[in-house]
């Protein structure tokens, strides 16, 4: 049995599409298998992370077979995508590469930008830096509105070809994805076709965004946020935790219980929901 490791980053899955059938430019789809993360949550199972920041030991948390992925931290810390590069590559496991035959075997880096979603459309550069160096998700701060949302998507996506069914939401991310499909362990054609959001591109979508509600106002749009994703066959992970805002704290009492009863009310159907604070 897994131990829970300390720190735990819950996931809280609150907008979720359905399984889709596989839509363009996949020849072989059984020869891309997803990303570890990704398959977990397919498969209903449930993911175990920490949230860590460059100070934390990748070797030692490459070996922790109790955690899922890791959570970076670049919000609350320097901004160094060099540094993040670095350290990755200390993350990578090769004897579970060596066991598996699985490039994408270890642990899923999911990256905290600094932008909030009100300042998302002046720094969208930040989500195309941090996925160029091989991050599997970004974690996009205090997002509030449907809109909000839909560019985080927007950012992470590679703009598709003329007349592929999945076109939209039309991606904004640039094109040169060298180190990234180094770190995937594919080739830079794969790594294109496969570097698309989770949901949206089966089985190509091995990318998560993770959408951080910590406000009043995301609260009162998430169920919105959650059916928009929805609607367009987007998988997302909405999450609440111990890094929810200040301004929820307040309104809600200064209390996490409260704050995470706020956000799964609202977010039954089209999703499913779950809230913990972190220990």
């Amino acid at each position: 049995m897994r131990t829970i490791p300390s720190r735990l980053a819950l996931i809280v899955i609150l907008a979720m599409a359905a399984p889709a059938p596989v839509v363009h430019g996949q020849q072989n789809p059984e020869a891309m298998p997803q990303a570890g993360l990704v398959r977990l949550l397919d498969e209903d199972q449930v993911a175990f992370g920490v949230t860590v920041d460059a100070r934390a030991d990748p070797v030692a948390l490459s070996a922790n077979d109790d955690i899922d992925f890791v959570f970076f931290d670049m919000e609350h810390g320097p901004y160094d995508v060099s540094a993040l590069r670095t350290w990755m590559q200390w993350l990578v496991n090769p004897a579970a590469i060596a066991a598996t035959g699985d490039a994408m075997a270890g642990k899923a880096v999911i990256v905290r930008i600094p932008a909030t979603g009100r300042e998302l459309d002046q720094n969208i550069w930040m989500v195309k830096q941090v996925l160029d160096v091989g991050a599997h998700g970004i974690i996009f701060p205090t997002v509030e509105t449907p809109e909000q949302a839909l560019l985080a998507i927007r950012a992470m996506r590679y703009p598709q070809r003329l007349g592929a069914p999945d076109r939209e939401p039309a991606g904004l991310r640039g094109t040169n994805p060298r180190l990234a499909a180094r770190y995937w362990g594919l080739s830079v054609p794969d790594y294109i076709e496969r570097a698309d959001v989770w949901r949206l591109d089966p089985p190509n979508g091995n990318l998560l965004p993770w959408l951080l509600i910590e406000s009043p106002l995301g609260v009162a749009n998430v169920r919105e946020i959650a059916r928009q994703l929805s609607d367009r066959n987007i998988g997302a992970v909405l999450f609440a935790g111990s890094e929810t805002g200040g301004d929820m704290l307040n309104t809600h009492g200064g209390s996490l219980e409260a704050v995470a009863q706020a956000i799964a009310i609202p977010c039954s159907p089209p999703g499913r929901s779950s809230a913990s604070p972190s220990p």
